[in-house]
């Protein structure tokens, strides 16, 4: 499981660095609003997206849990999953954040 999450964070990594560069790239005089907003709306669906991988990646260890456990240990490994699902929701929603920052940051006034 453990190397899922390692997988998992690497690719939120690498899916984040093009946005967050292409604002950082930003002309002398900065993004202009439709381009920020387009920015904006990139940076939202992407989130979403994680979302919906941090919950299919939960769905997925539950059934693990169900095949490979019985009753204490499959309980942990459930709680596991949750545990892990969380986790990545939030480093999504950080991720998130941080391209909102570097596009106000970045953006002609």
């Amino acid at each position: 499981m453990q190397a899922k999450l390692r997988l998992s964070l690497l690719c939120v990594a690498f899916a984040a660095a093009p946005l967050t560069a292409l604002a950082a790239d930003a002309p002398a005089g900065g993004l202009t609003r439709s381009e920020a907003r387009d920015l904006k709306t990139q940076s939202d669906s992407q989130y979403k997206a994680r979302k919906h991988v941090a919950e299919a990646n939960r769905d997925l260890n539950k059934g693990d849990c169900e095949v490979a456990a019985d009753g204490k240990l499959e309980r942990a490994c459930k709680r596991d999953a949750d545990a892990a699902a969380k986790q990545e929701k939030t480093e999504a929603k950080v991720i998130r954040e941080a391209q909102r920052d570097a596009i106000k940051a970045n953006r002609a006034n």
